[in-house]
């Protein structure tokens, strides 16, 4: 895909924190480089027991960053719900063996917390382990979002690569329910965002990652996703960890800032690229359970 200064369209990118509130060092990351302007978004683990007293610090920075959930069905973060380990997870939902009750409770319980800390609704949903674009899990979340008749319908986080992205994670991500979210979410009237870009092994390689990067900036059109997992001091148990503090790293540094600033993408909030969008979607109608 040719970047040519001369010829290139503007490009804005929602830069995404994820597992806002999994522990400290995730809030005190994410709400360090809100304030930098490096991040516009973070989605939040409703359900971690950190939640509640780090709403307030992160309320005061709705008017810079899109505050979203972070669907948990994954992690026993809380004890009022059994979570599935997400093989099983998944393997369920595609055989649509999961009972909509649990799923249903999950939801509900985690739109609760979140209202509680925030005082009203996302601004979009996601999920965690991209739990959100799975069947079963996708219907059921619309119907609970509807059912809270908000005034404005959040964004949905759509978990499609760009075109031309080769690494297999981020085409698996893809393959278990991206288009079908999407299709459902804008039936719905929901908007949507277009790609996903942040998916990597892991591995706490600066000079790799900040390759990664580059290659996304370039490959990216207007209206993606860019999720990261920032945090200043990860648990120990934490399987990432090491990860986090090197994105942190990356995300709040100079090569980053010059990469953004040669590929002429612009960060933006994705309330305002994608409600914008959403203008033209059809009205909601009735959930279809089927696919």
């Amino acid at each position: 895909m040719s970047r040519d200064p001369a010829t290139r369209v503007a490009r804005r990118w929602v830069v995404c924190a994820d597992d806002f509130g999994l522990d400290r060092g995730t809030i005190d990351g994410t709400i360090a480089l809100i304030k930098l302007g490096r991040v516009t978004a973070t989605s939040v683990l409703a359900d971690s027991p950190n939640w509640r007293a780090a709403a307030p610090q992160l309320k005061e920075l709705s008017g810079s960053a899109d505050i979203g959930l972070h669907l948990n069905l994954t992690e026993a973060l809380d004890s009022r719900g059994r979570s599935w380990s997400l093989p099983r997870l998944v393997v369920q939902s595609q055989l649509r063996l999961l009972p909509r009750w649990r799923v249903h409770d999950h939801i509900q319980r985690q739109l609760d917390a979140f209202t509680d800390g925030l005082g009203r609704l996302p601004d979009f949903i996601d999920g965690h382990q991209h739990v959100h674009q799975l069947p079963v899990v996708r219907e059921v979340l619309v119907e609970s979002v509807l059912m809270r008749e908000p005034k404005t319908l959040p964004w949905m986080r759509v978990c499609l690569p760009p075109e031309g992205d080769s690494d297999y994670k981020a085409r698996v991500i893809g393959l278990l329910g991206a288009g079908a979210l999407a299709e459902l979410a804008r039936s719905q009237g929901f908007p949507t965002s277009k790609w996903l870009v942040g998916s990597y092994g892991f591995q706490p390689k600066r000079d790799t990652y900040m390759a990664k990067v580059r290659w996304w900036l370039h490959a990216s059109g207007d209206g993606t996703v860019f999720m990261c997992h920032p945090s200043t001091r990860p648990s120990s148990k934490d399987p990432i960890g090491p990860a986090r503090r090197m994105e942190l790293g990356v995300l709040a540094g100079q090569a980053y800032a010059d990469a953004l600033s040669n590929s002429g993408v612009t960060v933006a909030r994705g309330t305002t690229i994608f409600r914008a969008r959403a203008s033209k979607s059809p009205p909601p109608g009735t959930v279809d359970r089927a696919g």
